[in-house]
């Protein structure tokens, strides 16, 4: 955590001086990713798409911003240790050596402390028609437990961080990352919450276990990669409630994911069905090959009658003719919402 904060305050006071062969694309807004192959720089822009820049980036530039990063981390960054990483609150930044690449390859993820959209701008954008992000804002409300999916670079992480903005301020958010993205008491200013960084030393089946004795409503987890999907589904039978994501390619798939992610835990398929009765709503986010993003799929996950049922609102051709549960409709109601496709009154 020492050589995070150094590292932190050490890029925010030499930020034009260490990226100053980059130094438009790190201010650009648009721009989330920037990569250098060691031949061509790549830049993804939300306006543009992937494209590769026509300027090339020095050698010796390219050497001096890994060798002040890893002296500043005091990490080694060579032939036995070929991989740097430095992480910040807005950028998150790997470095490979030449040694195992030919030349030093790097990638730069930008992280915005911001929200990059509000609810009109999703649906100005075609990122969500008016009626789906009303439901999906209602299911918040509603404390549905939400898994958002979808492929790298489609904007998992800023879809919840959006739902984020509809807990109420008073229910307690935990919030676990390696990678600090989600940014939630900065977007959610004033409201509870209790922020937790996991690393090798304390994991996340850990922090989801201690959550439950530090008063957590609510489990943000920035993504969802292994075994402790199972602590997660434990953690939701007492009553919490949580948002996560998940590498996805279709919502329907989300449950037998999620059972491929626990690996050779000693589980049975038991756990398939707590998941049908734990995880209320499953999320599909895509983006084309010009970075246009949009909500491909939205579904309902429930066990009724001892049967898993899926029920998918919306596919990629739009709305289906698919109603809402009436377990989920008498949920809504509970919580003073009529009709869950609208906004409140």
């Amino acid at each position: 955590m020492e050589s995070e904060q150094n590292l932190k305050g050490f890029i925010k006071q030499n930020k034009a001086e260490l990226f100053c062969e980059v130094e438009n694309l790190i201010q650009d807004d648009n721009v989330t990713d920037i990569e250098w192959d060691g031949y061509n720089l790549w830049v993804t822009d939300l306006t543009k798409g992937c494209y590769r820049d026509n300027r090339k980036l020095s050698e010796s530039y390219v050497d001096n911003l890994s060798i002040r990063l890893a002296n500043i981390m005091k990490v080694p960054f060579n032939r036995v240790h070929p991989i740097l990483e430095a992480n910040t609150e807005d950028l998150r930044i790997s470095i490979w050596h030449e040694s195992r690449c030919g030349r030093k390859s790097m990638a730069i993820r930008k992280i915005p402390t911001t929200l990059r959209f509000c609810h009109t701008d999703m649906i100005k954008a075609g990122y969500a028609t008016e009626e789906m992000a009303n439901f999906l804002e209602n299911c918040v409300t509603a404390h549905c437990n939400i898994v958002i999916g979808g492929q790298p670079h489609a904007g998992k992480t800023e879809l919840l961080k959006y739902l984020s903005t509809f807990i109420p301020a008073n229910e307690k958010v935990g919030v676990y990352e390696d990678n600090q993205e989600i940014h939630y008491r900065k977007i959610n200013s004033g409201k509870k919450c209790a922020e937790f960084f996991v690393d090798d030393k304390f994991s996340y089946s850990q922090i989801i276990k201690a959550g439950l004795r530090h008063n957590i409503d609510w489990t943000l987890l920035s993504e969802s990669r292994g075994p402790e999907v199972l602590d997660l589904l434990n953690s939701l039978s007492t009553g919490s409630s949580c948002m996560t994501t998940i590498h996805l390619d279709d919502v329907r798939g989300l449950p037998d994911r999620m059972y491929n992610m626990l690996g050779e835990c000693d589980v049975t398929e038991r756990f398939i069905n707590s998941i049908y009765k734990y995880i209320d709503l499953g999320i599909l986010v895509e983006c084309d090959a010009k970075e246009k993003r949009r909500i491909t799929q939205v579904a309902l996950f429930d066990r009724f009658h001892g049967e898993n049922v899926c029920t998918v609102l919306y596919d990629r051709d739009g709305r289906t003719e698919k109603e809402v549960p009436q377990e989920y409709m008498e949920r809504f109601k509970r919580h003073g919402i009529m009709n869950p496709f609208m906004q409140p009154a």
